[in-house]
């Protein structure tokens, strides 16, 4: 009967162990999965920056209502871009129950940057288009 007992006990620990392995491997995954989506909202977010940056040139180069309309997309992006800045940092420092939530604003404040970089190309090949 002890044998038995002890049987039944070594079975019940070694499933403890298998499962919390597997949990174990289950979180590290996770964390290596968030890793990598934060590192890829980081990338979008330096190569909308860049893009934009190389396009502020062309403001500089339109005139009048133009100038104008690119000079405020660029003041918008400039705001969006600080949100996406803080959005990234929320990311990074959010926790397991947090992370859903803040990875959502995390891609809408980069597909809000990302339209304002479309629209001000759109606006810029007018410019390039009425002369």
């Amino acid at each position: 009967m002890l044998r038995k007992l002890g049987i039944v006990i070594m079975c019940a620990f070694t499933a403890v162990v298998v499962c919390s392995a597997s949990a174990i491997a289950e979180a590290q995954s996770a964390a290596a999965q968030r890793q990598e989506e934060e590192k890829a909202a980081e990338k979008k977010l330096a190569d909308i920056n860049k893009s934009m940056e190389e396009l502020a040139g062309e403001i500089r180069k339109a005139e009048g209502k133009t100038q104008a309309e690119m000079n405020r997309l660029y003041e918008e992006f400039k705001v969006k871009q600080k949100e996406a800045g803080k959005e990234l940092e929320q990311l990074r420092k959010s926790t397991n129950e947090t992370w859903e939530k803040a990875k959502m604003k995390m891609d809408k404040a980069l597909e809000d940057l990302n339209g304002l970089y479309e629209r001000s190309k759109a606006k810029s090949k007018e410019k390039g288009e009425a002369k």
